[in-house]
């Protein structure tokens, strides 16, 4: 994060500079082009048009020389946000790789290691002779591998989330729900907003496609689930997705650090990188809900160039 930090000041430093030079041309241009056309138009103009001429030839002169300069401070406000965006987008990138890689670690790692002791401890007890107890071991490990398994599968399906926008948000939604029923025999739910609304920007579809996974991971992993229910409302000034199973849930009161065990971490971590938060909801026998919260200003930005933010 140090290096993200100074390449962060460093592109803030350029952009401050290249803001103080267009400062500097939008105060000096006017006043030197006045100061250049009053001059011809004294020494020169005076002496070979007529009057009338003059003030015609004046007035057109100015009108050019403000389109002129118009055209080109516009261009380079232009050039200024568009590296801005590219730097962001850059920067958006470089996060998501990391928070991919310690996703991979925390779980797909950790699970190698699990199943990499449950190797070792079996072939000790088939050293030993103990076969009876080898076999009940094997449940385990194979629990294991099919845990890290369905892992890779997920850190692959995050690394192409962003390809199968194509088809619109709510269409991949349906599509990431479906897929998850298939495999886990959960019933999925998925009830939109009216009209299949999508107010909000690319990389904010992404990151709800990913935090929403994100639960249906905890669902499989933890909750002993049925069936789930991922519901989008328009609340006031902002956008509510719940994602509530009936599974047997857990208590809040155990501590954070079970909460972020849940995921909640990662979960608010994607929420945060387009400026938001996410609510964790559970209680034991009465299930869990997670929910994205989105305002969206007064009125509802609809425009789909938003920033959003998820607020708990």
């Amino acid at each position: 994060m140090t290096g993200e930090g100074g390449r962060q000041m460093d592109e803030e430093k350029r952009e401050r500079q290249r803001y103080r030079r267009l400062k500097v041309i939008t105060t000096v241009g006017p006043t030197l082009f006045v100061a250049v056309a009053e001059t011809i138009r004294y020494f020169y103009l005076r002496l070979v048009l007529p009057p009338a001429s003059v003030s015609l030839v004046a007035v057109l002169v100015t009108l050019v020389g403000a389109a002129a300069f118009s055209s080109y401070v516009f261009s380079e406000v232009e050039r200024i946000e568009q590296e801005r965006a590219a730097y962001k987008d850059a920067m958006m990138a470089l996060r998501e790789r990391e928070r991919l890689a310690r996703e991979m670690h925390d779980g797909l790692a950790q699970n190698l290691a699990a199943i990499n002791l449950k190797v070792h401890h079996l072939r000790k007890l088939v050293d030993a002779g103990k076969l009876d107890q080898a076999r009940e071991e094997l449940p385990g490990v194979q629990s294991a591998v099919y845990q890290s398994y369905m892992e890779v599968r997920q850190s692959l399906y995050d690394l192409n989330a962003s390809k199968r926008l194509t088809e619109g948000f709510w269409a991949t939604l349906k599509k990431q729900a479906a897929d998850f029923s298939k495999q886990t025999g959960v019933l999925v739910r998925v009830e939109p907003l009216a009209d299949n609304q999508e107010p909000w920007n690319e990389l904010t579809s992404v990151q709800i496609l990913r935090i929403i996974q994100e639960a249906l991971t905890n669902v499989r992993k933890h909750a002993q689930a049925s069936q789930v229910l991922i519901e989008a409302t328009w609340q006031d000034q902002e956008v509510a997705i719940r994602v509530a199973d009936d599974g047997r849930g857990c208590s809040l009161k155990e501590g954070p650090d079970r909460a972020y065990h849940f995921g909640l971490g990662i979960m608010q971590e994607r929420a945060q990188s387009v400026g938001g938060r996410v609510e964790f909801d559970s209680k034991p026998g009465r299930g869990t809900v997670v929910t994205i919260r989105l305002p969206l200003g007064k009125g509802g930005d609809r425009g789909g160039k938003s920033k959003i933010v998820a607020s708990g």
